[in-house]
């Protein structure tokens, strides 16, 4: 570990050579012959402490401190002044100027010493406790951080099981992505793939394609990084490599949510497929029920046309025989009422086929709104 390093600032020579040969044997040392000069030399180099005189040429001691402690960059930098004087109002207006410490011309070196070891070490315990300050807060904020993403992921778990299709599971995948921060492009594998957040014939498309079916879980490739779990393949355009912290940590929650999501696609896909079945088997009924309802009703209307037909001939034949058998006409009346009679049963018989065959067709057309309302539901 290097020497600290104390810069003097002082326009006598001598005063510098004196300083300089105290420190030299713990220290590393530059000079600077006027406060203009350690302005400038400051812009460069960090020193872990100035001992500044207070009379000079130009800017006064006094002038520089107050410069230092202006600067974002130099204020925390311990001062220390070098007089002659030691009065009071000096001190006053020293410590005003944001110095740490007096020492006194002719410079005692065990005093020099001390102060400088003192002021030095409390300058490194207090960046110490600024630096572990703010580790806490980073550590602090990235729990914090870190609890908000994982909510987001609570929340998707609790919602992903009312997710129907695969679209709508690949928008809720993008959505929590995009909480996170994220550019993120979805495929789903299914039947015809399902492509959220690029166009189907971007690279972006085909580089999800390539490694739909690769072994690969994480793959990292420049800027992007893919995620696969199962049917599920997710492409992050903008993941955060310069921050490794943030990187480490979106990537396991990338991994978990592509699992959930691979889960939910897999319940999707099954129940899309249990749907097809059942719509398939519906096609059949409603086909078997057309062709037979068909049937029949051509026979029942044969059959109708026959039996009008037929009772229209017996009637006319019925009567002519009647007539040629010289009949009263109280016998010719009751034997004609009696094949009425018979008729408008048969009239009747013939209806209640027609309300058959209508009965039939209902059936069929409700065969077809249940077919038009699971397509719809299909649809939505």
């Amino acid at each position: 570990m290097p020497a600290p390093h104390v810069m003097i600032v002082d326009d006598a020579p001598e005063n510098r050579l004196v300083l300089s040969t105290l420190l030299e044997s713990d220290y590393q040392t530059s000079e600077a012959e006027c406060g203009e000069d350690a302005i400038n030399m400051l812009s460069d180099a960090r020193p872990d402490l100035i001992l500044l005189d207070i009379s000079m040429p130009g800017m006064s001691g006094y002038d520089v401190c107050v410069n230092i402690r202006k600067n974002p960059e130099t204020r925390g930098i311990p001062v220390i002044f070098v007089s002659a004087k030691d009065s009071t109002e000096e001190r006053l207006e020293g410590f005003e100027a944001g110095a740490d410490d007096f020492l006194t011309k002719p410079i005692d070196g065990n005093s020099l010493l001390e102060k400088v070891k003192f002021h030095i070490q409390r300058s490194l315990d207090k960046k110490e406790a600024q630096k572990q300050s703010q580790d806490a807060m980073n550590v602090a904020m990235e729990a914090m951080t870190s609890s908000s993403e994982l909510g987001q992921i609570i929340q998707f778990v609790k919602e992903v099981q009312t997710i129907r299709t695969a679209m709508q599971l690949s928008t809720s995948i993008m959505t929590v992505a995009s909480q996170f921060g994220l550019n993120t492009a979805v495929l789903i594998d299914t039947a015809p793939a399902t492509l959220l957040g690029c166009s189907k014939d971007s690279m972006e498309a085909r580089l999800m394609e390539k490694f739909r079916t690769a072994e690969q879980r994480i793959t990292n490739m420049g800027v992007r990084t893919i995620i696969r779990s199962g049917p599920v393949v997710m492409l992050i355009k903008n993941m955060p490599y310069d921050d490794e912290s943030r990187y480490g940590r979106l990537k396991d929650h990338l991994a978990v949510l592509a699992d959930i999501a691979s889960d939910r696609a897999k319940s999707i896909l099954a129940e899309s497929m249990m749907h097809e079945q059942r719509l398939s088997f519906l096609k059949e009924i409603i086909a078997l029920a057309e062709l037979n309802i068909e049937k029949t009703s051509n026979e029942i209307q044969n059959f109708s046309d026959v039996v009008t037909q037929t009772m229209s001939d017996m009637l006319i034949q019925l009567e002519g025989m009647l007539f040629n058998l010289g009949l009263e006409d109280d016998q010719e009346k009751k034997l004609l009422g009696l094949a009425n009679v018979t008729t408008d049963k048969l009239e009747d018989t013939t209806r209640d086929t027609s309300r058959l065959n209508n009965n039939l067709n209902n059936i069929l057309e409700a065969l077809y709104d249940l077919l038009h309302d699971i397509q719809e539901k299909e649809q939505d």
